[in-house]
């Protein structure tokens, strides 16, 4: 699986001979699939097709790629600021990727888990972790946000990745793009584009995420890229029985690491690993949202037998913590959305779900 997701990005990039070709014969069901979307979002724009409200506030966060752009750190973030700084009862809505569970189900609240990744996903576990409010997860996020309002009393709703889930009405759109980008916006299957850049004027607001020292080089006309968010760390997380707890950085230092990631672009977090001083010895990767197996957890312990600290993501130590790894030796490195700008985001959201429902 980690090389086909290698094989699938170096067709994107068709800097290759034999690239080039299999980018060149999935052109043509780019073009098909770009006048799908173009045709769907003129029917939803012409309200021929049906979009449904449910009895409280919505709030969508999404982004116009497949993976990479911080779509669940920065919903994690929002949720908690929002949280921090209002009375509303807020929940967080996310499909439960990978999940088996197809109705409603409510992953945890305060901190509480009361589900596994196996029902609901590794994202919907690990917000569950984190976050101290609601997490529902569900495939039909109307279902899902009736039944957060039903059972809950949620009264604000955070929607995870629902840009393009067009049918359940918003009060405020929220989209996210990692820039700067210079792949051209090929729309998938040539691409990782779900909708050309020109998408984002439905946005009310656009978060440049992963941006470097530059500045996002392209721009949709008519929305402005008005904030800036990056993932910095903020320490360590190890599992103790049904609980995390958090360990300094410092840790890290001097330290021969063994990085285990399933997440769509592992770079990132490679350096992440090397700025704070880690001895990136071995890196062991896997795709995105991938379970893990017990041939998968010797094959870890094995590799990092001559390592300090096996180092993963939050997200995979919700699946990783069952395995019976030596003590202390697995750790997570966590991550935090940092936008700049952050108060003058909070009150401009805030008061646009104020003017659009009070």
């Amino acid at each position: 699986m980690a090389n086909l997701k290698r094989v699938i990005h170096a067709i994107w990039q068709h800097r290759q001979p034999w690239s080039w070709l299999v980018w060149l014969s999935l052109t043509p069901f780019a073009f098909g699939f770009s006048g799908l979307v173009r045709v769907r979002n003129r029917l939803y724009d012409w309200r021929l097709l049906p979009v449904r409200q449910p009895a409280a506030r919505v709030i969508s966060v999404g982004n116009l790629t497949v993976g990479g752009s911080g779509k669940t750190p920065f919903v994690l973030w929002l949720a908690q600021a929002l949280q921090g700084r209002t009375n509303w009862r807020i929940a967080i809505l996310t499909r439960g990727y990978k999940g088996r569970c197809s109705g409603p189900t409510a992953v945890g609240a305060g901190g509480e888990v009361w589900a596994t990744p196996a029902e609901v996903g590794d994202e919907a576990v690990m917000l569950a972790r984190t976050f101290p409010g609601l997490v529902i997860a569900g495939k039909n996020r109307l279902e899902s946000a009736q039944f957060a309002r039903r059972e809950f009393g949620s009264e604000v709703l955070i929607l995870d990745d629902g840009f393009q889930h067009r049918k359940l009405k918003r009060d405020l759109d929220l989209l996210l793009i990692a820039g700067p980008r210079a792949d051209p916006q090929w729309l998938l299957p040539a691409g990782p584009w779900r909708e050309p850049l020109s998408a984002a004027r439905r946005a009310d607001i656009v978060v440049w995420t992963k941006r470097g020292p530059a500045r996002p080089a392209q721009r949709p006309q008519g929305v402005p890229p008005t904030f800036f968010g990056d993932l910095v760390p903020t320490g360590l997380v190890e599992s103790l029985q049904d609980s995390w707890r958090e360990l300094p950085l410092s840790l890290l230092s001097h330290q021969r690491v063994l990085a285990v990631v399933g997440i769509a672009d592992p770079l990132p977090f490679y350096a992440l690993l090397r700025e704070h001083d880690a001895e990136l010895t071995e890196v062991v990767s896997f795709p995105d949202h991938y379970t893990y197996t017990q041939a998968d957890w010797r094959t870890i312990v094995e590799a990092g037998r001559s390592c300090d600290l096996i180092v993963t993501t939050e997200k995979d130590l919700v699946k990783l913590e069952r395995f019976p790894f030596p003590a202390s030796k697995l750790v997570a490195l966590r991550v935090r959305m940092q936008v700049s700008g952050a108060d003058r985001l909070l009150t401009r959201i805030e008061r646009q779900l104020q003017t659009k429902t009070g």
